[in-house]
């Protein structure tokens, strides 16, 4: 194999360049311009510069790779400007695809989200239920629908889609879905609904990927799901691990939504990190318990469990200080 991998500084993207490594795969690591890329030099990784909304230095990038690993999809920041933001994550992926055409690629590989699978009518969602057209649940829903769907109906070369979970473990430079930890461990009340909530350990992802690249005949689409919870257990949990006063009771439905437009709406206008953004919002109060089995079946996963992610995390972040160190007492 001979990949690249568009996104490679990223959470998702680092992790997987490790677990390409790990698998004795040298990949080319594609970067933006301006980006911090850190986590590559200190790999000491070739790269190459990859702007989804340039076709020919996409195409640049690919040639002579046969493999294209796109974990670098639009990822708004805010849950508004709806048409606009689906417009751009639409026209980027067929970039994407559009370059690994040009480069002649001969498979690509798409890292998507749980977000995309559809509730089961009964028990557990697999990779069978599909949405038939956008989720309407919100932005991100939708726009992760609308990218993977151009992605799976793309006949020009071979495409894969990955789904995973919520991840977590280390490299979570931007804190994503490692916020309500984060919160935590810095004893912040954070506001929150309650639901489900599907988490994988970020490695597991990497290993995930590669794994399925290299298979002749792989699953068109497969989920990556460690473990489901409902998160306000979860998260008296986690206050008992950072030894942190219990979370305030959940929010309402109607109450998290509107809490989470309003610190969206004052975050554009003013800068600053929203309290709890709506694509979270969005992914606790839709979400369902998710069958992970067909990774395990064709691709011989094993789930990290959840303390060891914790832990691996814990780690990373008290090195880069996100957050505070061990209480020696």
């Amino acid at each position: 194999m001979k990949p690249v991998v568009l996104g490679a500084a990223g959470f998702l993207g680092v992790n997987l360049v490790d677990a390409l490594r790990d698998a004795g795969i040298e990949p080319l690591c594609g970067r933006r311009r301006r980006e911090n890329v850190l986590p590559l030099r200190k790999r000491k990784v070739p790269m190459c510069i990859v702007e989804l909304d340039e076709v020919d230095v996409l195409t640049e990038a690919m040639e002579g790779c046969d493999t294209v690993f796109h974990a670098a999809a639009h990822y708004p920041r805010y849950s508004h400007d709806y048409d606009e933001v689906i417009q751009l994550g639409v026209q980027q992926t067929q970039n994407a695809l559009d370059g690994a055409v040009r480069a002649k690629v001969s498979r690509f590989v798409f890292v998507s989200t749980t977000a995309t699978v559809a509730p089961a009518p009964e028990g557990a969602s697999t990779e069978q239920h599909l949405f038939a057209q956008p989720p309407g649940y919100g932005l991100y829903h939708d726009l992760k629908w609308e990218m993977e769907q151009l992605v799976l109906t793309e006949d020009r070369l071979q495409t894969l889609v990955g789904c995973p979970a919520g991840c977590l473990g280390p490299w979570d430079l931007r804190v994503a879905t490692s916020a309500l930890i984060v919160a935590m461990a810095r004893h912040v009340d954070p506001p929150h609904p309650d639901g489900i909530v599907n988490l994988v350990d970020v490695r597991d992802v990497g290993k995930g990927l590669v794994r399925m690249a290299q298979l002749d005949d792989p699953p068109k689409r497969v989920i990556f799901c460690g473990s489901s919870h409902q998160l306000h257990p979860l998260m008296e949990q986690l206050a008992y691990r950072y030894n942190a006063p219990q979370p305030s009771a959940p929010l309402t439905i109607a109450a998290a939504i509107a809490l989470a437009d309003a610190e969206e709406a004052k975050c554009a206008k003013e800068g600053g990190r929203a309290a709890i953004s709506r694509e979270i919002v969005d992914l606790i109060i839709n979400s369902r318990v998710i069958d992970s089995s067909l990774a395990e079946r064709s691709l011989g996963m094993e789930w990290t469990p959840l303390k060891d992610t914790l832990h691996a995390f814990d780690e990373f972040a008290r090195r880069l200080r996100i957050i505070p160190p061990l209480d020696p007492g």
